[in-house]
């Protein structure tokens, strides 16, 4: 799964850095509402992939944290001290059954795989398209004052700017949760970052997917390393069960 994930994300990357269509975005031609709805439905999904990767990564995590630490109640383990200090446990070490030993590397393999970078570079890539809505809006709010027919498209728009602004505010509490205790860049820091007119959207959309590309190659890595010491495991119990 994770060698065809990476193989996906290389192939989009090199996809988008060929793209020429995103970068006159910035510089349309009005299209009125539906350009407002069209930009809108953009952002909910933007703000749905952030929380469907981070609940899907999390979710994995979280099955094998659970696992590994419902393994270890059933080891009986004193903590081994050395003048260098507490020896790191290590289930190997104790001569515990392979499972134990697999179950506790793969769980310290995927929390050592941080997600931060892909939910960063989505939230930026989200904030700039957050900023054509608001341009956009604004650019409605004018017109009304000449057309007083837009009146009600207005109010619409603006409790669909409400609606949104829930959900980016909630995308943002997941930002400051992946941060680790206010690490890494603020919101106001995303904005700037991301701003600047020559970054464009392309490029922004770019980052995701290297940010994505890096994750699932260390994802590889990780269960390449894994899937070696399991079969390490399993000859050196097939050597024990013959001697």
């Amino acid at each position: 799964m994770w060698k065809s994930m990476l193989e996906c994300h290389h192939n989009q990357c090199e996809a988008i850095k060929e793209a020429r269509i995103l970068g006159s975005v910035g510089s349309r031609i009005k299209g009125g509402d539906s350009h407002l709805q069209a930009t809108k439905q953009l952002e909910q999904e933007l703000i749905n992939w952030t929380f469907q990767f981070s609940g899907w990564i999390s979710a994995q995590k979280g099955y094998v944290r659970a696992l590994n630490n419902w393994l270890l109640k059933c080891l009986l383990y004193e903590p081994e001290e050395t003048p260098d200090g507490i020896v790191p446990f290590s289930p190997g070490r104790i001569g515990a059954p392979p499972i134990f030993v697999i179950c506790n590397q793969w769980s310290q393999a995927l929390d050592r795989i941080s997600e931060k970078e892909v939910v960063d570079s989505m939230h930026v890539f989200t904030m700039s398209v957050l900023q054509i809505w608001e341009q956009d809006k604004l650019e409605m709010h004018r017109q009304v004052n000449q057309n007083k027919d837009l009146e009600r498209k207005v109010r619409n728009i603006d409790r669909d700017d409400q609606k949104l602004q829930k959900q980016i505010q909630a995308l943002e509490r997941k930002v400051v949760l992946l941060s680790g205790e206010g690490k890494g860049l603020s919101v106001s820091e995303n904005i700037i970052y991301q701003s600047d007119k020559s970054s464009s959207l392309q490029a922004s959309l770019q980052r995701i997917f290297e940010a994505m590309e890096r994750f699932t190659d260390e994802s590889v890595r990780a269960y390449e390393e894994l899937l070696q010491r399991s079969e390490e495991e399993s000859a050196a119990g097939n050597r024990e069960s013959v001697s």
